[in-house]
């Protein structure tokens, strides 16, 4: 009979993604350094994928882990609201609806500094390319990209995001990559919501757009496939800013275009025992993305 991992497997995986070091875990979860070993093989097996890269000191999670940690943090954020510790009656879950991009890329690796901010509400993340529903039997707040012209919601707009051209240090180096002028001979990473060829106008460059290559539907996966040394990415700004600040993508033109529409934090009117939870999360959302992305 089948059965999946236990919980203690999945804490154990969250703890060691979110410290990015077993041992910091296995302090945090009162556990032994081998024991958080033996929980991420068991992860790794189970995928079918490695889930960390050791770099330095420091456990990386890889692609397939980064896809799979909101998951795991949404089970264990609902499974806390059931069974709450006793004089946690006032601990509320907030479930927010995110595409898999942004949360994957940017949000997961900052939640921890929210919880620790406000112990009292946990975070469980809805992450799926629809559009999630707001209100009863839905999320309690999303955060959506687009126009911000949603029916029957309020949508405060958070950031924009620009396109520009970036690959894996191993690629650039590989391809021998000076600058776009050697994009011609390079592999383009497609996705299906911005060609390159508004890019390739901008920064003067008669290259025809690549047709004969895989699309990505979502911006998430081409950005992990450009962190694979698959080729170079048209990548977003917002969710390309954590691997391109631990060097695991270069950027390789100054040159950028907007992309159109922007982040917003989307509500619709709560219970009122829930509107200040929903306030508290979207003010402490502007605020890190301020701290990124300020000019």
């Amino acid at each position: 009979m089948y059965r999946p991992p236990s919980i203690q497997t999945l804490r154990a995986f969250e703890a060691a993604a979110r410290h990015r070091s077993f041992s910091r875990a296995a302090e945090e979860l009162g556990l032994t350094h081998g024991a958080i070993s033996h929980h991420a093989r068991e992860i790794e097996e189970r995928v079918g994928e490695t889930m960390f890269d050791r770099r330095g000191n420091s456990m990386e999670p890889t692609a397939a882990a980064r896809k799979l940690l909101p998951v795991i943090r949404q089970s264990l954020d609902l499974i806390a609201s059931v069974f709450p510790p006793p004089g946690a009656s006032d601990q509320q879950v907030l479930r927010i609806g995110v595409l898999p991009s942004f949360a994957a890329n940017w949000l997961v690796a900052r939640l921890e500094a929210f919880h620790l901010a406000n112990p009292k509400i946990s975070i469980a993340l809805d992450a799926r390319l629809e559009v999630s529903k707001i209100g009863p039997r839905g999320v309690d707040a999303a955060i959506r990209y687009g126009t911000g012209r949603w029916q029957g919601v309020t949508a405060e707009r958070l950031i924009g995001d620009t396109l520009f051209p970036a690959c894996s240090p191993n690629y650039k180096a590989r391809m021998g990559i000076k600058g776009p002028e050697d994009f011609g001979r390079c592999h383009l990473l497609r996705n299906s919501w911005h060609p390159w060829m508004p890019w390739f106008q901008r920064a003067g460059l008669t290259i025809a757009e690549p047709i004969d290559s895989l699309a990505y539907d979502d911006a998430g996966l081409m950005l992990d496939a450009a962190i694979a040394g698959h080729g170079v990415g048209l990548v977003r700004q917002v969710i390309a800013h954590d691997a391109l600040a631990k060097g695991q993508l270069v950027r390789l033109s100054p040159t950028e275009v907007p992309f159109e529409g922007a982040y917003h934090f989307v509500t619709a009117p709560a219970p009122a025992g829930r509107a200040n939870a929903i306030v508290a999360f979207g003010q402490w959302l502007r605020a890190r993305l301020h701290e990124d992305f300020a000019a």
